[in-house]
């Protein structure tokens, strides 16, 4: 189990490596100018077809269309910079300068305002929609340009740090059977602030958990946590809090020159594996933080791929081991599956600030490989199904680029009992 734990800090490095509440209203975007919708104008709605239909009048004009209503017809009209889109109320399809488009949704009257299917009007002028499903938003750009190359420009930058402070919060909400035949959902709520310098690599790591469970509430600092990577050796200090607040240490030293070389990728070799492996670049507009900077918020998804590329040699010597702790660790790793991320990027420096995305699916699909493994008898469907059934999201936050404070790891981490990752599983002899 030592080597799982491992596994799991070795996940959440890749992920620093590469480096809210949902609305009920539908929310729609020009140009991250939101369109003015009220009871006169009507309001979108998603139809039976799971589809978003929303105010003609009101939306077309704040896209700078003419419209005109044929109430003989009954049939909306747009026109815009020399194109022409019909929509005649009721059919399944529209008509671009008399071309006719099928549509998988229909037009509609409802309340006496004529409603339009969003996407399929607004692509028939050019532009680009996309669905939000985070803020409940449908995201319009007039002009679409290439967002890929933005998230892959500011990936570069991000490879030539130095340096830089981390600022994560991870939301989890994990089903906990309670001994009766029921589960209760714990929730607990992760607050971690981590600095990261690049090269030699180390990184330091706080968090407090605020966790709350069946009446129960907890609020405690729970981990000190440093890392730190050569040419051949990979070692972690980990000090765990207990109830009293007392702080135990323990460190493990890791001897494997293809696993630590995976902290020695190039920045043209990460460039290239962001090329090859960033997929399904969405745009969703433009947002401002705190501080008032404008961000571009765009979500990708990362092939599951890449991690077969990254890890090489390192993932082929565990599938080959005769250890059962290297081979779960390996399956793990082979099941961690597509990542879908947000980014935001500051507009002004082109740099990232901000990362968002679901662990869920992560969790799910490492934990679910690992059920009638040899080596893990002893843990049943109901154990594994907590981790594979828990809620967990992250967002962090990117301070101090090449300017985070440095840090010496403490005597009594340094001087820490080791612990062998490397040991055999132990297993009972019936």
């Amino acid at each position: 189990m030592k080597k799982i734990i491992f596994t799991l800090s070795l996940c959440m490095m890749l992920v620093f490596s590469s480096v809210q509440a949902f609305a009920e209203e539908i929310i729609v975007n020009i140009d991250s100018e939101q369109v003015e919708f009220n009871e006169q104008s009507g309001k979108p709605f998603v139809d039976t077809n799971w589809r978003t239909q929303v105010p003609f009048r009101q939306t077309l004009e704040k896209y700078g269309a003419t419209v005109e209503w044929n109430q003989e017809k009954q049939i909306a009209i747009a026109t815009k910079d020399g194109i022409t889109v019909e929509i005649p109320i009721g059919t399944n399809y529209i008509i671009k300068n008399g071309e006719k488009l099928v549509n998988d949704t229909t037009s509609l009257i409802v309340n006496n305002r004529t409603y339009l299917p969003i996407r399929k009007v607004i692509e028939a002028f050019g532009s680009e929609v996309q669905w939000d499903d985070s803020v409940n938003t449908v995201v319009i750009t007039k002009e679409p340009f290439d967002v890929k190359a933005i998230l892959l420009k500011a990936n570069e930058k991000s490879y030539a740090w130095e340096n830089y402070d981390g600022k994560i919060l991870i939301d989890i909400l994990m089903p906990m059977p309670d001994g009766l035949g029921n589960v209760q959902n714990m929730k607990m709520k992760m607050d971690m602030d981590a600095t990261i310098f690049v090269d030699p690599m180390k990184m330091k790591m706080s968090a407090i958990m605020d966790a709350d469970f069946m009446g129960e509430k907890i609020s405690q600092p729970i981990m000190e946590m440093y890392l730190t990577a050569d040419d051949t050796t990979f070692t972690t200090y980990m000090g765990m809090y207990d109830f009293s607040g007392l702080l135990t240490w323990q460190k493990s030293i890791m001897e494997d020159e293809s696993f630590a070389s995976l902290f020695k990728l190039s920045k043209d070799s990460s460039a290239q594996m962001d090329e090859k492996y960033i997929k399904d670049v969405k745009y969703f507009g433009k947002y401002k933080d705190t501080a008032g900077n404008t961000l571009l918020k765009i979500q990708y998804a990362m092939s599951g791929e890449i991690y077969n590329e990254v890890l090489g040699t390192y993932l082929q010597e565990l599938s080959q081991s005769t250890n059962e702790s290297d081979i779960m660790a390996a399956e793990m790793l082979k099941n961690i599956g597509d990542i879908q991320l947000i980014s935001y990027i500051d507009e002004k420096s082109g740099e990232l600030v901000k990362y968002e995305f679901d662990l869920s699916k992560i969790y799910s699909s490492m934990f679910g490989s690992l059920l009638g493994m040899d080596g893990m008898e002893g843990m049943t469907a109901e154990d594994l199904a907590v981790f594979q059934n828990m809620q967990a999201k992250m967002v962090m936050e990117i301070h101090h680029i090449n300017a985070a404070t440095d840090f010496v790891i403490p005597k009594e981490a340094l001087n820490a009992p080791e612990i062998d990752l490397m040991e055999p599983v132990e297993t009972e002899v019936q």
